[in-house]
């Protein structure tokens, strides 16, 4: 990690380098690859301001700090900056890695009313007693019907790409595919 401080009208002390190196130092666990990694020291008129720019492969982090005390103004810069790393690292590590398919893919609940012999001779009513999550997957409706041409079942749930909305095809009695859009 190349670290370069700068002093403008002012000489700093090897106390204060010693200082501001190992203060410095904390980055190294924070992030990766620094590439620059820049303290700019400037005295005026008894107050020192403090600027410390860190540059990493994935993140950029900036900050300046004034106080008339030399030590404080570093102490305040440098946690500064190790906030805003800190924040951009774990806002990098929370984001959710999804493949394109996924994200396309959205998930549908059918309800599919199966009764018993039994139930229908005893007159009960209509019941719901399997659910069944069917993922939608993003296609055209050629595809989606060379689908269940091949497929043995009687319908196929889809995400319709020209439309975006959730589409039903399924196959009719006389051989053909019938299509269920929503309105």
């Amino acid at each position: 990690m190349p670290l370069q401080i700068t002093a403008r009208h002012i000489e700093l002390s090897d106390d204060d380098r010693a200082h501001i190196e190992a203060k410095v130092d904390r980055f190294r666990k924070l992030a990766e690859e620094i590439s620059v990694l820049d303290v700019i020291v400037d005295a005026q008129k008894g107050l020192y301001t403090v600027e410390l720019v860190v540059k990493a492969r994935l993140f950029n982090a900036t900050g300046s700090e004034t106080h008339t005390d030399l030590r404080r103004a570093i102490d305040r810069v440098i946690s500064k900056v190790e906030r805003q790393l800190r924040k951009q690292i774990s806002k990098k590590r929370s984001q959710k890695r999804h493949s394109r398919e996924a994200r396309n893919r959205r998930s549908v609940t059918l309800t599919l009313p199966v009764l018993s012999e039994a139930a229908l001779a005893g007159g009960e009513g209509r019941r719901i007693v399997r659910t069944q999550r069917i993922a939608a997957k993003p296609m055209s409706v050629e595809e989606a019907a060379d689908r269940l041409e091949v497929e043995a079942g009687s319908f196929l749930v889809f995400t319709n790409a020209e439309t975006e909305a959730i589409n039903i095809i399924h196959r009719r009695d006389d051989g053909h595919f019938g299509l269920i859009e929503p309105s």
